[in-house]
């Protein structure tokens, strides 16, 4: 952390963690023009030549201040014809000093590619040896790619020219307007963009293949489609284009305005740590969410509209109109991800997506929520750092569904109006909450002061529960009693919440709606007056069409008829959110691993979405290894185990069903016939169930980590498919195997070896296998003699990614949380804030499940 930067004068060392104060004194004192950017890829496997040329007026002429460039070495640098003195360099920031009103500064850097996907990454296809690249911006990323003002609030025009080999395709974000050829080389150059934030600017390059059309709305838009040559087979362009489209027209009317910028492309690219990156006009994804090798269940189909509509949401919500700091990171994100949910509901065939955002994204929010660590929406982003340890499901999730609260409090209607005018007044301009709700209060004429207050500003989540008085087979009374947070420990928080309260009777052996009714809850107990004098039913639900974000509980009907019906309610959302409140409820010992799993097993034959099946498959698996009592462990292991093979061969052959069953089943097989149900779902044994290369793997690393599988025949499993894909999972299956040796080849390449970001996610989830806790509890001490090393020696998404990866999470002792707090304590004392998090996070998840299992 570092200081204020004073005005003229000596200043301390910025550094790559930029403070907020820091970022308001240099927006405060510099408008930047134009940034004109200079790079040349073809000088080797490790730098490659980075050229920014920085227009920029100061009002304050005499002011000294920093530009943001992370390089090896300064080739050179000039401000207004002068030189700059750049003889102590920290790889980080050059000063500038005496500056003019008006001002151009060049400066000439030995970038560094990047192997951790932040700044320019590069990355080597294994199947025919070719390079990829792709820039990566934010948060504050994009200094390792060229010198810039970097910081969103500093918005400029930016026009990029690149020399690549000649056989390479380039793409930023504007369009194409020259191009020359020589001596292997091609140099491209790119119209500059309108005024956008530098972490949006983007190169992405290499022998990349392409398909493209047309957007025909308010005007032509060219749209393009991106992946390595690999991949191109696999590549369905008309649904990605459809989904575009559709999204194009859904948003171009709702909010008013046409798309802002000249073309829109998509990327799929690897060693990508985010699933999507919204630069302006060229959108980077991971590979594997936009580009399916394999066979993929309905629900990646869905993940992949919403993606998609995500990332262009943000070309009006971030791109046309930027936060001016971090601190309105979650209503970047949130607006993104609400927007996207609600374009997919609405304007494709995807209608059911609010089911999937319930059991998907939602019990994200939940469970962060009930963190230690948990926060405001509205966090302190007082630096970089910061920024970076709330990039989570309270940013993303919580903020999305609190953001389905404020159109129900304001009214959809006004809701829309008022994000039309906030794009039309802000266009290319920066903003804050206030630019915004100050539009929302003009078209609602509702003040949101205490709403912001009771939502964005306060933590934790509140627990609803009906309250009854029932005589005979009718209610007397229906109320609604609120809990405040139990996180933090000793809020008093009540919330206001705009719901609805549904009743549901078993009907012909399902469960159907009776009737709902939608009203205001506030304060403590909140009487329901319409379902005075109505019959009992068979199931009540708070917050039924999940309008509100809360816990939600049951009266003991209720539940009784859950355990056993669950799975026969008729409406997809209903379901959704009734199997996110019965793993709630088990997450808080209120029922045991038994139960839950009873009530799963019941539920699952009449659950028809995937999306609800996978998220429950996974919360069964964490029940067994991480909330049953050992002792009762290996009873449940097989419990489930039998109960997911009868699954598998009752699912219809072919089915996403079958897939995700069998899948689950490999997981979770713990006898010797298990093992060789697994090694005959590998050999095809399962009718209509294709066997693909990402179904191969999957069963090859379940049986890998059973020790049921050889070092060469994994060998040969990665010569048959020596692909990016291939290789990360032929790690993960090395890394899974039950033997010290993989272990340690797992743990020293993690820890000491300079590997790409997606080799080493790999070999962490080889390493982390429950089923092995013997062999991890070895490991337990070495993790926290090592996470200060790893966090000061690499860069921070390769760190985080090995702090959070490597905790000993499934070593379920009482010594492991108290090694945990030894090394806060002690060593970790003094840590930075986000690896402190970090390890307090998942400390927390351990307590949790060493609470639940003492509860039975």
């Amino acid at each position: 952390m570092v200081g204020l930067i004073p005005t003229k004068g000596s200043f301390t060392v910025p550094g790559i963690n930029i403070s907020r104060i820091e970022a308001k004194e240099r927006a405060d004192h510099l408008f930047v023009h134009s940034y004109d950017v200079t790079l040349d890829v073809t000088t080797g496997a490790e730098v490659f030549y980075s050229k920014s040329v920085a227009k920029f007026s100061c009002n304050a002429p005499g002011y000294s201040t920093f530009i943001d460039a992370c390089g090896r070495s300064i080739i050179s640098a000039t401000l207004n014809g002068s030189p700059v003195d750049t003889s102590n360099f920290d790889g980080e920031s050059v000063f500038l000093h005496n500056l003019a009103a008006e001002n151009e500064l060049i400066i000439e850097i030995e970038a560094i590619y990047s192997k951790s996907g932040e700044g320019l990454q590069r990355s080597v296809d294994p199947s025919d040896n070719e390079i990829y690249l792709y820039s990566q911006g934010e948060t504050a990323y994009i200094r390792h790619m060229f010198p810039c003002f970097d910081q969103p609030s500093l918005k400029a025009t930016f026009a990029l020219t690149v020399t690549t080999p000649d056989h390479w395709e380039a793409i930023s974000n504007n369009t194409q307007i020259g191009k020359e050829v020589a001596a292997d080389k091609a140099t491209w150059k790119f119209a500059a963009t309108p005024r956008i934030p530098m972490y949006l600017a983007a190169l992405i390059a290499g022998p990349y293949s392409h398909v493209h059309d047309v957007y025909k709305g308010s005007k032509d838009i060219p749209l393009g489609i991106y992946c390595r040559k690999s991949m191109a087979q696999f590549v369905e362009a008309d649904d990605v284009f459809l989904l575009t489209k559709q999204g194009f027209e859904y948003f171009e009317k709702t909010f008013g305005l046409a798309y802002p910028f000249e073309k829109y492309d998509q990327i799929a690219v690897v060693d990508f740590n985010f699933g999507a990156m919204e630069n302006a006009g060229a959108v980077t994804f991971r590979e594997d969410l936009l580009v399916f090798r394999s066979h993929m269940p309905e629900k990646m189909y869905m993940s992949r509209a919403n993606v998609i509509l995500h990332e262009m949401a943000h070309m009006w919500f971030g791109d046309l109109v930027t936060m001016s700091w971090w601190d309105d990171l979650w209503l970047n994100e949130s607006f993104a991800e609400f927007m996207a949910y609600l374009a997919m509901v609405e304007g494709t065939r995807f209608t059911g997506g609010w089911a999937a955002f319930n059991s998907e994204r939602k019990n994200w929010a939940y469970r962060q929520d009930q963190l230690i660590s948990t926060h405001p929406i509205v966090a302190d982003m007082v630096d970089i750092e910061a920024v970076n340890a709330n990039f989570d499901g309270i940013t993303y999730s919580k903020g999305a569904s609190v953001l389905q609260q404020l159109v129900a409090h304001v009214g959809r209607d006004n809701f829309i109006s008022g994000l039309q005018k906030y794009f039309a007044k802000h266009a290319w301009g920066n903003t804050t909450l206030k630019d915004l709700f100050d539009q929302l209060e003009a078209a609602s004429g509702r003040s949101l002061d205490s709403w912001a207050a009771t939502w964005l500003q306060t933590a934790g989540v509140n627990t609803l529960r009906p309250e009854l008085v029932i005589d005979g087979d009718t209610y007397s009374s229906v109320a609604i009693k609120q809990e405040a947070p139990l996180i933090p420990a000793g809020s008093t928080q009540l919330r206001p919440h705009r719901l609805a309260v549904g009743l549901y009777d078993i009907d012909g052996g399902s469960i159907k709606l009776r009737t709902s009714v939608e009203l205001d809850v506030a304060g403590a107990l909140t009487v329901v007056p319409q379902f005075a004098g109505q019959k009992v039913a068979d199931l009540l639900l708070i917050n039924d069409r999940d309008l509100s974000y809360a816990k939600l509980r049951f009266d003991s009907r209720s539940l009784t008829t859950l355990k056993t019906h669950l799975g026969t309610i008729t409406d997809p959302l209903t379901r959704a959110l009734c199997w996110a409140a019965v793993w709630d409820m088990h997450r808080d010992a209120e029922i045991s691993s038994s139960d839950f799993l009873d009530i799963a097993f019941a539920g699952l034959p009449g659950e028809s979405d995937d999306a609800v099946v996978n998220i429950t498959l996974t919360q069964m698996y964490t029940s067994v290894e991480a909330y049953a009592e050992d002792s009762q462990r290996d009873a449940m292991r097989l419990k489930i185990a039998n109960g997911l093979d009868a699954l598998t061969k009752s699912a219809a052959p072919g089915s996403d069903l079958q897939m995700l069953y069998a899948r689950a089943f490999a997981q979770n097989a713990f006898t010797p016939e298990h093992i060789k149900s697994v090694q005959g779902l590998l050999n095809g044994s399962a009718p209509g169930f294709i066997v693909d290369a990402d179904q191969r793997w999957f069963f090859i690393i379940a049986l890998s980590e059973r020790g049921a599988i050889t070092r060469e025949e994994l060998d040969a499993e990665l010569a048959r498919d020596n692909t990016t894909s291939g290789n990360c999972f032929y790690e993960t299956a090395i890394a899974a195997a039950p033997t010290a040796e993989a272990k340690d080849y797992a743990w020293n390449k993690i820890i000491n070896e300079d590997i790409q970001t997606s080799v080493r996610s790999a070999l962490v989830a080889g390493f982390q296998r429950p089923i092995q806790r013997d062999l991890l509890s070895t490991y337990v001490d070495r993790y926290f003699d090592s996470i200060m090393a790893v966090w000061e020696s690499k860069s921070y998404e390769g760190a985080s990614k090995v702090v959070s990866g490597l905790y000993p999470s499934w070593v379920l002792t009482q010594s492991t949380i108290d090694k945990t707090t030894g090394w806060l304590d002690t060593i970790g004392k003094e840590a930075p804030t986000v690896l402190r998090k970090l390890v307090i996070e998942a400390r927390d998840g351990l307590m949790r499940a060493l609470k639940v299992q003492k509860s039975k």
